[in-house]
């Protein structure tokens, strides 16, 4: 699909370069720091002035960016879908920092992954003119001029996957659009839902580049059966003999506020919560500060008990290590995500949905305002006030495991029904011309 590009702005080009520029000047000794004190940091700079390796020519090459992790990680089920339904395209990932781009080549070990370019003149040409991409894939919003600038040039066709922009975001590139328009330069947006289709036409993209393609974040969700992790851990052994729940990925002072709620009902004495601070590094004083609330109840840690059999009922055990709540997910009958009793605006409570584990957060949700109003219509999810609410909830649970198991169900159903957003995204670049069947 081949798209008109009108005249560009000269005069703001050289503008904006210049400001780029001196914002390079001004970090200068910022970067200087990152050089000596990161290796990855030093590995990745030479690329991100476009010296990537020089890649051989290969037909209908795609190029997939994600940022950083998250937009890395989100890409993996659209990879999946290129494999299957192309073998033959070669595939490259870009990242833009050195945890999207260890994150990139740990999930891809069998695809090149090279740094993006920063926007600098001459750099995004000369990452181009090394990687020979056909087709560049932008995950979310990657917008940058002069990168787009030297794919028009090259005749490289670009398209927005997973797109999302925000309402400020949206008035930002409003005001600078007279002077340095650029949206016309991609090919296809595939937006998440409706919302962000209305935003980016009001950016005056036409609305046959604009296709409604869904979320890929729910098609990179684990699934009920995907359980050799918890099989092979000690949650498996531990969730046989004890009937237990989450507080997962928590925020200061939410570990207190929940646990003296937790000692004050009467049938928590029967069950197991499980503490998982959303940063690990905190459990040395948070174990201190839990010590002093829990009087003659056995406070556990987890590296101090991985050889244990079983957990004793009433215990409350700090998890002070990364990586386990998929697992952990597995084994319990309800959780609370953390940062939503705290003005944070909540944490990623879709992994916990989606292998049935019946959901409770705070009042505080807004970075997670679409999943919880989806989950929450489904009654897969509950919103509550406070600590002594959450509490209520996670008793329910466990002394009823046919509600629990009910509204994990509802969770589930409702995150199911949201997927296929690779399949869509596919599907939207054939039909617009940027892949051939």
């Amino acid at each position: 699909m081949s798209s008109s590009r009108p005249p560009r702005s000269w005069t703001a080009f050289l503008l904006y370069d210049l400001l780029l520029l001196l914002a390079g000047l001004l970090l200068l000794p910022f970067v200087a720091w990152r050089v000596l004190r990161s290796r990855d940091f030093r590995r990745s700079l030479p690329q991100r002035f476009g010296f990537v390796p020089h890649l051989p020519a290969a037909p209908g090459r795609v190029l997939l960016h994600g940022v950083s992790v998250g937009e890395v990680k989100a890409l993996r089920p659209l990879v999946l879908e290129f494999q299957q339904q192309y073998p033959d395209r070669d595939l490259v990932i870009a990242s833009s920092t050195p945890t999207g781009l260890a994150a990139a080549r740990s999930l891809y070990t069998d695809l090149q992954v090279v740094a993006y370019p920063l926007d600098l003149p001459g750099a995004g040409r000369r990452f181009l003119a090394r990687v020979k991409p056909t087709l560049v894939v932008l995950a979310e919003l990657e917008i940058w001029p002069n990168f787009l600038r030297s794919c028009a040039i090259l005749k490289i066709e670009v398209a927005i996957v997973n797109g999302r922009i925000t309402e400020r975001s949206m008035s930002g590139y409003r005001r600078v659009q007279r002077w340095l328009p650029q949206f016309e330069r991609i090919a296809l947006y595939g937006v998440q839902n409706q919302r962000y289709a209305e935003r980016f036409h009001k950016l005056s993209v036409p609305k046959d580049r604009i296709v409604v393609t869904g979320n890929l974040k729910y098609d990179n969700l684990p699934t009920a059966t995907d359980d050799l992790a918890f099989q092979a851990s000690v949650w498996r052994g531990w969730s046989q003999t004890a009937q237990m729940v989450v507080w997962a990925s928590t925020h200061e002072p939410e570990e207190l506020q929940l646990l003296q709620a937790w000692l004050q009902h009467p049938a928590s004495v029967k069950f197991v919560a499980i503490v998982v601070p959303r940063h690990p590094r905190r459990s040395g004083a948070l174990l201190q500060q839990l010590q002093r609330e829990m009087g003659a109840r056995p406070l556990l840690r987890l590296s101090d008990c991985r050889e244990r059999v079983q957990l004793p009922a009433g215990a409350v055990l700090l998890v002070d290590a990364f990586g386990e709540l998929e697992a952990i997910y597995r084994g319990v009958r309800g959780a609370f995500l953390g940062g939503s009793l705290v003005a944070h605006g909540g944490q990623n409570m879709l992994e916990a949905a989606a292998v049935g584990v019946p959901v409770v957060v705070g009042p505080h949700t807004e970075n997670f305002l679409e999943e919880v109003a989806k989950l929450a219509a489904g009654d897969g999810l509950k919103v509550v006030k406070d600590p002594a609410e959450v509490v209520e909830w996670l008793i329910l649970w466990l002394q009823n495991p046919e509600i629990a198991a009910i509204c994990g169900r509802n969770a589930t159903k409702t995150l199911e029904s949201e997927r296929g957003a690779a399949q869509s995204t596919i599907l939207a670049l054939q039909k617009s011309g940027l892949l051939v069947v």
